[in-house]
């Protein structure tokens, strides 16, 4: 008797102390996703594509926060993208005045839209213009597509939960032209389309170096 007791005490004791273990908040994790599509046309009605100049080079780093205020880009670099990088800068995010506070959040790269994949689209209209998207820790890389110099496409972050400045978890950001971005931080840039005058100089400088390792092992 005194076992079985014993036993039903254990068992009253630790089932309560898994009800209290469950009450314990665990760490949310914050994902971010990005999607790069061809033009959003119900956006494209209500404001112009916001232009990336010729002064934008490839490899330049662009910071900017997200989730974004999306809108479509215009391709004016004067160059064919031939890839998009993006990484994420804030891997930890803190916000004691949002609801629920955050306290040192990781975030990390991750499947928002809930399509089973990471940084393609699964809504109707926009298609996806890179074939390839790879993640190395906090990078990730679309390749295996081309966007055109003067072509508008679509780039758009978001995030789970929905940071977006008043979206009811963080206050409103102030007004325009203030930033209406959100709180993660993310870097960008592109690499281009090698144009044929850069093909033709590595081929002609590869050339010379052969003939210069021929030559040398002639004398």
């Amino acid at each position: 008797m005194t076992t079985i007791a014993t036993k039903i005490a254990l068992s009253v004791i630790g089932a309560t102390g898994i009800s209290f273990l469950s009450l314990t908040p665990a760490r949310a994790v914050i994902l971010v996703e990005p999607i790069v599509t061809t033009v959003n046309e119900d956006i494209l009605k209500m404001r112009d594509p916001r232009s990336l100049g010729p002064d934008i080079h490839p490899g330049e780093i662009i910071r900017y926060g997200v989730p974004d205020r999306a809108n479509n880009l215009l391709n004016a670099t004067g160059r064919d993208i031939a890839s998009l990088v993006f990484e994420l800068e804030t891997l930890s995010y803190s916000n004691p005045d949002s609801t629920p506070a955050f306290d040192n959040e990781p975030v990390e790269w991750g499947d928002v839209n809930g399509d089973g994949k990471i940084g393609f689209s699964n809504t109707s209209g926009l298609e996806d213009i890179f074939a390839n998207v790879t993640i190395k820790d906090n990078v990730i890389t679309y390749s295996g597509g081309v966007i055109p110099n003067n072509t508008v496409f679509y780039n758009l972050f978001s995030s789970q939960p929905n940071l977006s400045p008043g979206g009811g978890i963080i206050p409103a950001a102030p007004p325009l032209p203030a930033d209406q971005d959100g709180p993660i931080r993310v870097n960008s840039y592109y690499n281009a389309v090698p144009e044929p005058t850069d093909i033709l100089g590595t081929l002609a400088f590869g050339v010379l170096v052969v003939a210069f390792k021929l030559k040398r092992k002639l004398k």
